[in-house]
């Protein structure tokens, strides 16, 4: 038995984890928890946003460099599922689930966070993400599924990125809108009303990380990014050192809060 805290974080391409995460990551990495990023895809059909990047490589070998250098920053581990992007609703589903239901068996985490069901905006990547750890946190407890990928584990709580409305007005305030395009189609970020949120991370003492984290996917913004800007100063945005989470499953030995109070760390309640 082993009194190691670990988390583990599943997301579909570099950069998910920064925006969102990012914070949280870095938080519990310096806390001494054992923290690991699952990744699904390099990025490698994505675009470069800024105009005044040269590659002379493959984009997904760049978004690759990229993501471990954010790894680095935060100070979590990196596991590459290795599928292609855009491409994981044809990927053999059971195969993506069993690699994740491995490596939570033998990383044996407390906590896993991963995209909801909305995937944030809807990215077809980021529902496959959601659905593949959905299903591997079920699976990973069960003994006679894929005996050969490790003894049991039980996830002791799962949950799900989310982001509150208001925070999506602010995102709109300050991008000037509030969606992703995807192939020049409008894809409007999904936000929860605060009584939907179960869990809210103050990551203050980390937004430098966080920001420093997002700024490693350089490929991936646009000049006029405000995350770019140099006087873009974490502290005058409360909003950007608040992370939002929607416990979605937890095992029976959980504590939880009473009287609908929000969690403020990820591994309260558990024994």
């Amino acid at each position: 038995m082993t009194n190691q805290r670990t988390l583990v974080a599943i997301f579909a391409h570099p950069d998910d984890e920064a925006f969102g995460t990012g914070g949280t990551l870095a938080k519990y990495a310096a806390a001494g928890v054992d923290v690991h990023l699952i990744t699904a895809t390099l990025g490698e059909a994505g675009q470069i946003a800024n105009p005044e990047i040269t590659i002379n490589q493959p984009l997904g070998a760049l978004r690759e460099q990229e993501l471990r250098r954010a790894c680095a920053g935060y100070g979590v581990t990196l596991h590459l599922l290795g599928y292609m992007d855009g491409q994981t609703t044809v990927v053999p589903q059971s195969e993506a689930v069993f690699k994740i239901v491995k490596l939570l068996r033998q990383l044996k985490p407390q906590v896993v966070i991963a995209f909801g069901p909305d995937g944030i905006y809807g990215h077809y990547d980021h529902l496959a993400a959601h659905r593949w750890a959905t299903a591997a946190v079920e699976v990973a407890n069960q003994g006679d599924w894929w005996p050969e990928a490790g003894p049991p584990h039980t996830v002791a709580k799962f949950y799900y990125r989310a982001m509150f409305e208001e925070q999506i007005a602010m995102v709109e305030e300050m991008n000037g809108q509030n969606y992703v395009c995807l192939d020049g189609i409008p894809f409007p970020f999904v936000g929860y009303p605060p009584e939907r949120i179960t869990t809210v991370l103050d990551i203050s003492d980390f937004a430098r990380a966080k920001l420093e984290g997002i700024r490693c996917h350089a490929s991936q913004l646009a000049p006029d990014n405000p995350y770019l800007l140099p006087n873009f100063e974490p502290g005058d945005h409360p909003w950007f050192a608040t992370e939002a989470y929607i416990l979605a499953q937890h095992s029976p030995h959980v504590s939880l809060p009473d009287n609908g109070q929000k969690e403020t760390d990820l591994f309260s309640g558990i024994s």
